[in-house]
């Protein structure tokens, strides 16, 4: 069990975890070269290519007669969280040949699943449908994202957050979760008695989080734990030790360590945050945009009960 269970006190801290977007898989085929001004431009137009230009991208690999190129390696990379979205990759690195080598086999299979046909099979057919279709989906989000959620956007909601924040004073506690409240009693007197707080929470707390630490909690402002708890820990003085008390996780016994004002998050501290937030409102007003536009009919559900009447007038005639 873990005790407390922090509470986000802003908008800020609602926020997600980062979306993770799937990728396009690298592209497949011979390659056709034609000249466009200064630059190369290569234009795949085998089925998968579908057309797709490349300009100025680098060869790094053939495997039967297909290219693999830099920026396959470079956007399989990212995806994968293994550079920095944009982050450029040498051949030197050890994650450039990690990943070209996994680029090769991926290619290697698929090209033996074309001569095998296996792209005419119509369950194939419908797996492609769908990763096509998320993909599709995964752009859109990615484009709308570049218009919101950049570096002007990103300060701005900073700069209002930083303005309704009222974080007033914090505290540092620590604190011994117990089972019962004759045990928290017994453990109350101990530490009447002058028994060492920390070396109690290590040996007695409930609380896997803090136990190892002797209970510390470290500093938390009033709308970061249950409010139960938040009102003792800030009513105790400076130094001092609680009575015992209860909460939905046990009885607890608080001794406050130092009390201080609450310092304001730096942009970089609340940076990520922030970005969470805003990609995750961004996409829920494009759903909702989408949705309220959009036709949607749920066929399921109204085929499930025409089907149930049309068996209950079955039924009826049958008993008749």
């Amino acid at each position: 069990m873990k005790w407390p269970k922090l509470k986000q006190s802003n908008i800020v801290g609602t926020a997600v975890n980062k979306l993770k977007f799937m990728t396009v898989a690298a592209l497949f085929g011979a390659l056709v070269f034609v000249g466009c001004q200064d630059r190369l431009v290569m234009s795949d137009s085998t089925p998968f290519g579908e057309g797709v230009v490349r300009l100025g991208d680098t060869e790094v690999a053939e495997v039967d007669g297909t290219k693999i190129y830099l920026s396959d390696v470079e956007r399989t990379a990212a995806s994968k969280g293994l550079i920095e979205e944009g982050s450029p990759l040498t051949p030197g690195q050890p994650i450039f040949q990690k990943v070209l080598d996994e680029l090769i086999d991926q290619r290697l299979l698929a090209l033996d699943a074309l001569r095998q046909s296996l792209d005419q099979d119509d369950e194939t057919r419908r797996r492609l449908s769908a990763a096509r279709e998320r993909i599709l989906g995964n752009v859109l989000v990615e484009n709308h994202l570049k218009n919101t959620v950049n570096e002007s956007t990103i300060r701005r909601m900073y700069d209002e957050q930083a303005s309704l924040r009222d974080r007033g004073d914090e505290v540092q506690a620590r604190h011994i979760l117990l089972k019962d409240e004759k045990t928290a009693l017994e453990i109350s007197k101990k530490l009447d008695g002058g028994a060492d707080f920390a070396a109690l929470a290590r040996e007695m707390s409930e609380d896997e989080s803090s136990r190892d630490k002797g209970g510390n909690l470290g500093y938390f402002t009033n709308d970061m734990f249950e409010a139960v708890f938040t009102k003792v820990a800030f009513s105790t003085p400076k130094g001092e030790v609680s009575e015992p008390f209860k909460t939905d996780y046990g009885w607890h016994i608080v001794q406050v360590q130092n009390r201080r004002e609450a310092p304001e998050p730096s942009f970089e501290d609340m940076r990520s945050q922030i970005v969470n937030f805003m990609t995750y409102d961004e996409i829920q007003n494009i759903l909702k945009s989408l949705r309220s536009e959009g036709d949607i009919k749920l066929l399921f559900g109204q085929a499930a009960v025409r089907s149930g009447d049309l068996a209950t007038d079955t039924e009826s005639s049958t008993n008749e």
